[in-house]
């Protein structure tokens, strides 16, 4: 028994061997100048920066707890709302978004999709061939600033009352 999980712990291949940043995306062919690689990383970054700059996007979902924990302990933090899947064909990007209330969810979602496509193939050079966009909640912001608005006012108007009670 113990000559058989010897033998299994001689099979492993160490840690060290797996390479210490991700790299994925493959833009040029080996020439005689190298190979341009590009990862997940910084796809994620232009995603996200470029999806901001649409009207009515006002921010990706949140992640929970734990995987913001986790984050801040990893090297290479994992963006959960968005994911890339790079497939023979081109790219196939997911986003997982809050829109603002009020705004026609498909015309924003279709300016997603355009915006995404467009930067990404023109940043990286690689293709890509799909956009999927996840709507999972709608944010008021205009209901929310008011609101906040209006709990100054009390809070000045309370104070104001207090200032005119001491004199």
């Amino acid at each position: 028994m113990t000559e058989k999980k010897a033998k299994e712990v001689k099979e492993v291949k160490p840690v060290a061997e797996a390479p210490a940043t991700p790299v994925d995306i493959n833009v040029a062919s080996d020439t005689d100048k190298g190979v341009v690689q590009i990862s997940n990383n910084v796809v994620s970054m232009v995603v996200r920066k470029f999806t901001l700059g649409v009207e009515g996007v006002v921010r990706f979902q949140q992640q929970g707890m734990i995987d913001g924990l986790f984050d801040v302990l990893s090297k290479h933090p994992v963006d959960k709302s968005i994911a890339l899947d790079m497939q023979g064909d081109g790219a196939l990007i997911t986003v997982t978004l809050i829109l603002k209330f009020g705004v026609n969810i498909p015309a924003v979602c279709h300016e997603v999709q355009k915006t995404i496509k467009a930067k990404v193939e023109e940043l990286t050079g690689y293709p890509v061939a799909k956009v999927n966009v996840n709507v999972v909640d709608l944010d008021d912001i205009d209901e929310k600033a008011a609101k906040k608005a209006k709990e100054a006012d009390e809070e000045d108007q309370e104070s104001l009352d207090e200032d005119k009670g001491e004199n």
